[in-house]
């Protein structure tokens, strides 16, 4: 596996220019290096993500939730964030910037969103 902190301070970079609130104490680091682990997961839109998955905690009206960050194996970038009602597809400029998200419901076909 590549190195953890690698993985996640490039993941949490892109947090940080979506200006995206998480907890970054040195616990909450600590347990994202913990719950860092490969996986190949199919998303809602049916493609397969080769991936590194990660937990982090953002607050919802001061209750701490549990996201998923997932990020693309190969190119080490942050692909989304899973959630309880899907995933926050992030969206990227032609210089690789973090520019917005884009969200996929597993209710609702890709295609139409």
């Amino acid at each position: 596996m590549e190195n953890k902190e690698k993985v996640i301070e490039k993941a949490l970079k892109i947090l940080d220019q979506l200006k995206f609130q998480y907890g970054n104490s040195e616990e909450d680091l600590e347990f994202m290096k913990k719950t860092l682990h490969y996986e190949n997961v199919k998303m809602y839109d049916g493609k397969v993500w080769e991936s590194y998955t990660f937990v982090i905690f953002h607050n919802v009206f001061d209750l701490p939730a549990i996201y998923h960050c997932i990020v693309n194996a190969e190119t080490l970038q942050l692909k989304g964030i899973q959630e309880d009602l899907g995933v926050q597809e992030i969206i990227y400029d032609k210089e690789g910037k973090a520019i917005g998200t884009k969200f996929i419901s597993p209710s609702f076909p890709y295609d139409k969103q």
